[in-house]
């Protein structure tokens, strides 16, 4: 009885050797052998073809060198960000329970670094797989050689981006390691007001003016005093007139700069993005009411849409894009639904010779952005930020993209960072999205090789010079 056992499970194993020999051999492999292959060929080809691309950054808030240098940078300001603005991982930690309080603590390079990490380390813990912590991660291991943050590892790496926080950084990490050609430079006033008299090698600007709404505005906390607005174009500023010709003044100086390629707007974060016509009887009795005394922000939104409405026809005067900010907001507390791309809809059609980039995909409000820059010729869908709120949604999106919208008005990277490590993180993020979606679309059958490398230099490149007209500046 026991020989037959044997007898047979010989005879078995002798069948799978030659079943395994067969499949080996076979023209066409079983298990889905050839398919594999050919998708790991494809995958492998396109990833080859994206990473030899020079990125346009369509979007970021780096600091100068000057001011990096000049400020202890290490693991706590990628991970929570300073002065206090928040962005990216340091608004999951905010979601996941730290306080401001603590945040305020761990940001400043003052206080021990032991007491930091300690406040930082539980919330870490259960942010570090977001897609927000992506780019910190990626940073750690490709430019540090460290794999994970964690109690293990955290000091070392500490002392090791300070080590490394030397003149020529800005170069190493943005133009050498990410593959970024030029960015465009969204100006932070209270950050670095140095940036006046220029950018930093390799970078562009793109100008905001919601200070010209005079509303008090987290970003820009000069927006408010008209009395700085005219100081820092010759003018007194007494009526709305006198405000208009300031516009024209301020669209004047950053034509003559030369380096400013568009203009940016985030009025999202603190009213909705409805911006409705307002006669200018109206305005001139408002503008009036503001510099005499407070007033609430309904009071007020007329105002600041006569203003926005002013802006946007300038812009397509001068022929300079307007990026717009929409969806997620950073941050706790922000009201979602101030955001949505439709508030919008009334000035697409009212300035159709100005364009209007909007931010971030819309979302979550992915799906009527889609419908809005399929309809309207003078907007552009811009996915800056997306892989880092979730590499899964943003592939899904863009594939819908590519089958509904004429590839020309879709770009997709912008590091949105304060910090280089953040950005060079999320370019090789951006990369890999563009890599894996063309490639599950040449294995279905719908792209050539050559016509998906085609589309990643426009999405990642081309269509922004053009968009920006970026060809001076490369």
């Amino acid at each position: 009885m026991k020989t037959g056992k044997v007898l047979l499970t010989a005879i078995i194993n002798l069948f799978l050797t030659f079943f395994l020999i067969e499949c080996l051999q076979a023209s066409e492999p079983l298990f889905g052998g050839a398919s594999l292959m050919k998708e790991t060929e494809v995958f492998q080809r396109l990833t080859a073809a994206v990473d030899s691309i020079r990125l346009i950054d369509t979007h970021e808030h780096q600091v100068t060198d000057d001011l990096r240098l000049n400020r202890q940078v290490d693991l706590f300001f990628w991970i929570v960000q300073p002065w206090g603005f928040t962005q990216n991982t340091d608004s999951d930690l905010m979601a996941a329970g730290l306080t401001e309080e603590d945040r305020v603590f761990i940001s400043d390079p003052s206080h021990d670094p032991e007491q930091r990490w300690a406040k930082l380390a539980p919330y870490w813990e259960v942010t570090k797989y977001t897609s927000y912590a992506r780019p910190v991660i990626i940073a750690a291991k490709d430019i540090h050689g460290v794999d994970d943050i964690n109690e293990s590892t955290w000091r070392t790496l500490n002392e090791m981006i300070k080590a490394a926080n030397k003149p020529g950084i800005r170069r190493k990490i943005l133009h050498e390691m990410a593959g970024i050609d030029l960015l465009i430079l969204d100006k932070i006033v209270w950050v670095d007001s140095s940036l006046d008299s220029g950018p930093p090698p390799r970078t562009v600007m793109v100008k905001r003016f919601d200070d010209f709404t005079l509303e008090d505005n987290f970003v820009q906390p000069e927006a408010k005093d008209i009395h700085a607005i005219g100081e820092k174009y010759n003018m007194q500023i007494e009526s709305l007139d006198d405000l208009l010709v300031t516009l024209d003044r301020a669209f004047e100086d950053i034509i003559r700069r030369g380096y400013y390629v568009g203009l940016k707007s985030a009025m999202a974060y603190d009213r909705i993005i409805r911006y409705e016509d307002t006669s200018r009887e109206v305005a001139e009795k408002i503008f009036h009411e503001i510099i005499n005394r407070p007033l609430t922000r309904s009071e007020r939104k007329p105002f600041e849409d006569f203003m926005m409405n002013q802006v946007i026809r300038r812009a397509g005067k001068y022929n300079l894009p307007i990026q717009i900010h929409t969806g997620a907001q950073l941050g706790p507390g922000n009201d979602i639904t101030n955001a949505r791309p439709t508030h919008l809809l009334n000035l697409f059609q009212k300035y159709p010779e100005t364009i209007f980039v909007i931010f971030h995909g819309g979302f979550p409000y992915m799906g009527e952005l889609t419908a809005i820059v399929k309809n309207y010729a003078n907007v552009y869908l811009d996915m800056c930020l997306m892989p880092v709120f979730s590499m899964s949604v943003a592939k899904e999106w863009l594939h819908k993209w590519l089958e509904t919208l004429p590839v020309s008005k879709i770009s997709v990277f912008g590091g949105d960072c304060l910090f280089l490590e953040g950005a060079y993180g999320h370019s090789v993020m951006a990369r890999r999205l563009v890599a894996e979606t063309l490639a599950e679309k040449v294995i279905a059958g719908t792209l050539s090789v050559e016509e998906a490398i085609k589309i990643a230099r426009m999405i990642l490149r081309e269509n922004a010079i053009k968009l920006y007209a970026l060809e001076r500046f490369l």
